[in-house]
C-alpha cells in the first residue's frame, strides 16, 4: 500500500495552531501513526519495542518536517511526538 503525501502549511507561530494541529492529526492518521500521540507506555502491549520506537520516530519526523525553522529550533530537544 502506498502512502499518500499530504501537504499542510508549516506551523510558524503566526498561523492558527488549532487548525495546524487538526491537519497534523489527520496526516499522522493517514500514515498510520496517530497512536504515537499517546504516551508511550499506553501504546499497545502487543506492539514490540522496536515497533513502538519506529512508530514514535516516524511520527516525530513528520511533525518536525511540518514546523518552520523558527519553531523547530525551539522544540528540537523534545523526545517524542506527543511532546511536540
Amino acid at each position: 500500500m502506498s502512502k499518500r503525501k499530504s501537504e499542510i502549511e508549516k506551523f510558524n507561530g503566526s498561523n492558527n495552531f488549532v487548525l495546524w494541529s487538526i491537519n497534523m492529526q489527520a496526516l499522522l492518521t493517514t500514515q498510520g501513526l496517530a497512536k504515537s500521540l499517546d504516551v508511550e507506555d499506553k501504546l499497545p502491549i502487543i506492539m514490540k519495542a522496536f515497533e513502538r520506537v519506529e512508530l514514535m520516530e516516524k511520527a516525530k519526523s513528520i511533525i518536525l518536517l511540518n514546523l518552520s525553522n523558527e519553531i523547530l529550533i525551539e522544540v528540537a530537544e523534545e523526545k517524542d511526538a506527543a511532546a511536540l
